[in-house]
């Protein structure tokens, strides 16, 4: 389906846009797109990454499941217990189901907010953590939006991300979660080989 698209629509470009995948099937797709006609382009960090006013911790992996929200919240407890933070507020990889217009901004800070907000059983499991410390924690798929609105109320940001995607926003510190079980996994999969090496 895919060369019929780029053939049927005169695509000229190709831009991938998908995590956790091997570099394998990567050029493949690649080939794929080529051999259509068409380029293909991965996005740089720097054209997809935001600024934020605010000092910004992101968390980030070399593949999906190897403990980005459990060292997330280690992030939290660290500024909160130890370093004195009072105001840390977190910001979620967006995890898209249902009317996305309706998800553009979403902030959690109690209970009733997730149940306003109609959140699945996975992104309960993914705020309630913060939200059980006293912390807002901010999800939704307008992360421009999302920031600013954070920033309004943080001394610091916590970026927790999703699969091995690249931060969403600048970082100050990039920590990036390696999986002592799938060693050579962190050169193998895309883009968290580029996590590696920010």
């Amino acid at each position: 389906e895919l060369e019929t698209l780029i053939q049927e629509n005169q695509i000229d470009e190709v831009v991938f846009s998908y995590s956790d995948i091997s570099h394998e099937y990567v050029m493949h797709q690649a080939s794929r797109v080529l051999a259509a006609g068409a380029s293909f382009r991965l996005l740089g960090h720097s054209q997809t990454i935001i600024k934020s006013t605010k000092p910004l911790v992101s968390v980030c992996a070399v593949r999906t499941g190897c403990g980005k929200s459990q060292t997330s919240r280690r992030v939290l407890s660290i500024l909160q217990d130890e370093l004195g933070y009072k105001r840390v507020v977190a910001i979620r990889h967006p995890m898209p189901y249902g009317d996305l217009a309706a998800q553009a901004v979403q902030r959690f800070a109690s209970y009733e907010d997730m149940e306003q907000h109609h959140c699945t059983i996975e992104e309960r499991e993914e705020y309630e953590p913060y939200v059980e410390r006293g912390a807002v924690i901010y999800a939704g798929v307008d992360y421009e939006a999302i920031l600013r609105q954070a920033e309004a109320e943080a001394d610091i940001i916590i970026w927790d991300g999703g699969n091995n995607d690249l931060p969403f926003y600048q970082s100050d510190l990039h920590i990036v979660v390696v999986d002592p079980h799938r060693p050579g996994h962190e050169l193998r999969y895309h883009p968290g080989e580029a996590n590696l090496r920010l």
